[in-house]
């Protein structure tokens, strides 16, 4: 295997050395210092260990190997990172996971020493090299992690069978199990590193190195090491323990690892490998990690800038606020502990003296709770500053518009605050209609989007970036810019009212009304969700919300008659405090406006519940992607995951109907259909891609 890693020049490899235009490309430096041979991994985005890395470091190994000049070997990571794994855009495969196999193995074999220096991130596939490597010296930035249970999968490379033999089977699983990373003096004591540097690490790895070459001893190999693993029962009980605390996590993923760190004490080095290569096979296949990678790559997606966008965005340093609400306030926060100033601006003193009163409070309650140093809180209140003077907005390099009003008051607001920025200052709305109506008075509407916090939550972790027609690509780049200062994930769409987040739970919302009226209890419904991985059923958090702030003909008759939801005590479900109890009460509504609409009761099994309702969220999420107003499905499944509560390992609702299969969905749709045309006819878009053997994720690749 490793000769096939390090053995002919690809054509394009060959190509590239013979073209003289086109200088070669290193994924691999190798310097001498010596007897020392430095290998750097060399590639952008954290030198992810792609095709190209793996075979270039595998003929770098096999070359420092076969000289015999070489004492000692130094792996290093250029820039800030040791290897953060595979490319995140590459494809889990046997073949690269068979590679990666041989790559540790040719480090692990090797007897010439090799030692690791580790800095900044070294997680996954990156781990993996780390371990096999016959020492570690860790830099003060070094990260070691495995996240790999956070997209449904096993980590490989031999993580799962060297790591309890370094660490023991509770620090393994511990790490294995939760994603979390360690760094410095936590991984000493843990057993993965075996110096910590008090300068760079590549400089106290070669000193080490030099010395390891003058001693002239055999390596100490990782899968010889038994420390780990010297209290077989204390393993065993380990894995029971942890084995029960993850009964029912959704995914295969946890009880598999649980199964491979097993098979490293009862089984030999090489059979434990061949357990964690079937068992990576066995998860990566699963419909869970299927969804997960799906979210993970999505959200890196979506917060790249539309195809054709390609200007700088220009520096913004001061956020505009025009308005004291909780949207706000709560952009206000957000801009300050992310660096920026912030002029926030009402027409009422009061107001302004209320709102900053509230960032004084938050902040000082950060630092009581030991959450901000008095320092930090200081800096941040010192970049802001509230006016009740329009003109105070001149510095600003965007303006949000948060006032919480009607459309018209909107529009006058905005109009009005125009007048006193300068032409390259980019003017934004939170709300998330009305646009066009918004922007008609303004005299350079080419300036001016939304920007709308998905959802109902203020501090949502999506924005909404609504695009007009004639917005320039300057201002789109700037707002975008913006947002991810502020930490926030940006979805870009078209501008029409209801953006993604309204118009796709709206559809879920619509659907529950019907199920109640078709005689679905609130109860039902809501287990039925919650067993499909929702953590809050619709019924449950439509009273969170307020039952007289939805629209569905349900919600609304619940609300004319009291029954507004949790703050009331009442919606439908009654409160004991916090405590959800179903009503009888609100049985019998339901019963009663079924007996108007001559409806009969019928009995809804529980996969019919979670089908009508995800699917007509993923009816309204392809009406989005129809029209145009959304230009790739995965930025729906973003909204949905990040910001309404939809399950990340069930991938979102049009990632959903993908595992359903596409010709599954639309025809449950059509059965559904003659119940509630509006919500579950299926559009168009269903017939066409089922017609040309396509589904969601092959738009998003447009």
């Amino acid at each position: 295997m490793v000769e096939n890693l390090a053995g002919r020049e690809s054509p394009a490899q060959e190509a590239g050395r013979r073209t003289q235009a086109a200088p070669e490309v290193r994924p691999v430096e190798t310097r001498r210092d010596g007897p020392v041979a430095l290998l750097r991994l060399a590639a952008p985005a954290g030198n992810a260990l792609s095709a190209g890395m793996r075979r270039a470091l595998a003929g770098a190994v096999r070359a420092a190997e076969a000289d015999p000049s070489v004492g000692a070997i130094v792996l290093a990571g250029e820039g800030g990172a040791f290897c953060t794994g595979f490319p995140e855009e590459e494809p889990v495969s046997a073949e690269a996971d068979r590679e990666l196999l041989a790559l540790c193995d040719l480090i692990e074999s090797c007897e010439t020493p090799v030692i690791a220096a580790l800095q900044g991130p070294t997680l996954g596939a990156g781990l993996a090299l780390a371990l096999a490597a016959h020492e570690r010296v860790m830099g003060r930035s070094a990260r070691l992690g495995a996240p790999e249970i956070g997209l449904g999968l096993v980590p490989g490379g031999g993580l799962t069978q060297r790591l309890p033999r370094l660490a023991g089977a509770e620090v393994a699983l511990d790490l294995l199990l939760s994603g979390r990373s360690v760094a410095g003096v936590e991984a000493a004591r843990i057993g993965l590193a075996d110096a910590l540097a008090q300068r760079p690490p590549v400089e106290e790895a070669i000193v080490r190195a030099r010395e390891r070459a003058a001693a002239a001893q055999p390596p100490r190999r990782s899968r010889e090491e038994t420390r780990g693993l010297r209290d077989g029962a204390g393993v065993l009980r380990a894995v029971a323990m942890r084995r029960a605390a993850e009964k029912g996590r959704q995914g295969p993923a946890a009880g598999l690892i649980l199964d491979c760190v097993e098979a490293a004490l009862m089984l030999p080095f090489e059979a434990g490998l061949a357990r964690e290569a079937v068992a990576r096979e066995d998860a990566a296949a699963s419909p869970q990690a299927q969804a997960l990678r799906h979210v993970a790559l999505a959200e890196r997606r979506a917060v790249r800038l539309p195809a054709g966008v390609s200007v700088a965005a220009r520096a913004v340093e001061t956020l505009g606020i025009v308005g004291t609400g909780s949207v706000a306030l709560t952009l206000a926060q957000a801009a300050l502990d992310h660096g920026m100033g912030v002029v926030l601006v009402a027409s009422s003193a009061d107001r302004l003296v209320v709102a900053e009163r509230h960032l004084v409070t938050a902040y000082d309650r950060a630092v009581a709770q030991g959450q901000l140093a008095p320092e930090a809180r200081d800096a941040r209140l010192a970049r802001f500053r509230a006016s009740p003077q329009v003109d105070a907005l001149r510095a600003s390099g965007l303006v949000i518009e948060a006032a919480q009003s009607p459309v018209g008051e909107r529009a006058r607001v905005l109009a009005r605050v125009e007048e006193f920025l300068p032409e390259e200052t980019v003017l934004a709305t939170v709300a998330n209609r009305g646009f066009g109506a918004l922007a008609r008075d303004l005299a350079h509407p080419e300036r001016f989007l939304g920007l709308h916090p998905a959802g109902a939550d203020p501090a949502s972790p999506v924005l909404e970036l609504a695009r007009p027609e004639g917005l320039s690509d300057a201002a789109l780049a700037m707002a975008h810019a913006v947002v991810q200062r502020l930490g926030r994930l940006s979805v870009t769409l078209r501008a029409r009212d209801g953006l993604i987040a309204e118009r796709v739970q709206g559809a879920g919302w619509a659907a529950v009304d019907l199920l109640l009226l078709m005689g679905a209890r609130p109860a039902r419904i809501d287990a039925a969700m919650r067993g499909h991985g929702f953590a809050v059923g619709p019924c449950a958090l439509m009273d969170a919300m307020g039952l007289d702030r939805l629209d569905t003909a349900v919600a609304e008759l619940f609300a004319a008659e009291g029954r507004t939801g949790r703050a009331a005590g009442i919606g439908f479900y009654r409160y004991d405090g916090t405590e959800a109890v179903s009503d009888s009460e609100a049985v019998e509504v339901l019963d009663a406006l079924r007996a108007q609409g001559r409806l009969a009761a019928q009995e809804i099994a529980d996969r019919e519940i979670v089908e009508r309702i995800v699917l007509a969220q993923a009816n309204a999420g392809a009406r989005l992607v129809q029209s145009g107003t959304v230009a790739r499905p995965l930025d729906i499944d973003v909204v949905m995951t990040r910001a309404m509560g939809f399950p990340r390992w069930r991938g979102g609702p049009m990632k959903a109907a993908d595992l359903m299969g596409l010709f599954a969905a639309e025809r449950r749709l059509s059965a559904f259909a003659p119940a509630a045309p509006d919500i579950w006819t299926p559009a168009t878009i269903w017939h066409e891609l089922v017609k040309n053997g396509e589904n969601f994720d092959d738009l998003n690749a447009l």
